[in-house]
């Protein structure tokens, strides 16, 4: 009983490689699920930082689809040192972040009549 406690409050890591470059990230949540097609979930206090570079970001969810090349964040996303072609977001919330992978494009986006808030440096 006593180690079935235990387990229910162990947070789950996994380093996961999402693109050609091989940028890696260790992703960190309540549970965690990978299918055969190399889909992955993480769900509940989601951390995901680079190893690479100081990129760091949370959510309530993270879905990353290996066909399509993208990584879904949703649920008070917050974001850290994100660096995309030439931009650099030193912070920003919303409620849902989409990466491309393949290009480091991104979207960002918020519902609910609330506002996409970001920090750039230039």
């Amino acid at each position: 009983m006593r180690r079935l406690l235990l387990a229910s409050f162990i947070l789950l890591f996994t380093e996961i490689s999402f693109s050609r470059e091989k940028l890696n990230y260790t992703i960190t949540s309540d549970s965690q699920i990978q299918n055969i097609k190399g889909n992955f979930e993480a769900h509940g206090n989601v951390v995901i930082k680079s190893t690479n570079n100081n990129f760091e970001a949370s959510s309530n969810k993270l879905t990353y689809d290996k066909e399509a090349r993208y990584l879904k964040l949703v649920g008070d996303v917050f974001v850290k040192n994100l660096e995309s072609e030439g931009l650099s977001i030193q912070s920003s919330l919303g409620d849902e972040l989409t990466i491309f992978t393949e290009t480091g494009v991104f979207k960002f986006k918020s519902s609910n009549d609330k506002k996409v808030i970001t920090k750039l440096k230039f």
